[in-house]
């Protein structure tokens, strides 16, 4: 959401960009913010692979042995700025899923994401990652309990501060993937266009991505919706008998 409309704003005469205010479909989510927070969690995880993976031929010694705990660059490794930027993503998304367990009613008693393999201070603070699967299990676990997340007055925020990291990291290191293409013939359920984008699967996403691309919509197909959407279509057309 880019801003309100204001009074003498005339969608009419100014084609609109997408600025005018959504209706909040998940919690306080529209169901584009909503699809954006799911897409992005879903991606971090291939994009600290793809920045460990980055970094690795130039750094100068090997990681601390005690995994146990993180320890300061100052102290004697060089690390490579790819390194620091993976750590800063995966710490960002371990201080949400702490929000999360810190506000949610069955949080005392909630199990939390599996941490092997992430940087933790003596404190027991996440910091960092050095396996880019701590980070999967991590998004995954935010991703199961999104729904949740999404009722909160702070879920615009999250929305906020996961695009953020994620577009400003993937602007400076960029990550090749399997361009998406749109899915030609078949209109979205919600709005009735045809602007259905599909993306294959990357490295730590096991499942594609099906979103509807228009601004004023977004919704996210699961592959079970979209197969359907596509059988219904070519029983249709009379492809299938």
């Amino acid at each position: 959401i880019r801003g309100a409309h204001t009074a003498d704003c005339d969608p009419q005469a100014t084609p609109c960009k997408g600025c005018a205010p959504r209706s909040a479909d998940h919690g306080t989510l529209c169901e584009w913010c909503y699809g954006r927070l799911t897409t992005d969690l879903a991606a971090a995880p291939g994009v600290v692979h793809h920045l460990r993976e980055l970094g690795r031929p130039f750094a100068s010694a090997a990681p601390p042995s005690d995994l146990r705990h993180y320890r300061d660059p100052a102290e004697g490794d060089i690390r490579p700025a790819e390194w620091d930027a993976a750590d800063e993503l995966h710490a960002m998304l371990a201080s949400w899923a702490l929000t999360i367990l810190e506000e949610h009613p069955d949080g005392a008693s909630m199990a939390g994401p599996e941490e092997v393999g992430a940087w933790h201070t003596r404190y027991g603070t996440t910091v960092g990652v050095h396996e880019a699967k701590a980070t999967a299990r991590l998004a995954r676990w935010l991703i199961d309990r999104i729904e949740w997340a999404a009722g909160q007055e702070w879920a615009a925020e999250m929305r906020r501060e996961v695009g953020e990291v994620l577009a400003t990291t993937t602007a400076r290191w960029p990550v090749v993937e399997t361009r998406s293409r749109t899915v030609a013939g078949v209109s979205c359920v919600r709005c009735s266009r045809e602007s259905l984008v599909y993306t294959p699967t990357t490295f730590y996403r096991a499942s594609p991505e099906i979103r509807c691309s228009h601004p004023e919509c977004g919704r996210l197909y699961t592959e079970d919706e979209f197969d359907g959407t596509i059988g219904r279509l070519a029983i249709k057309r009379g492809y299938v008998a």
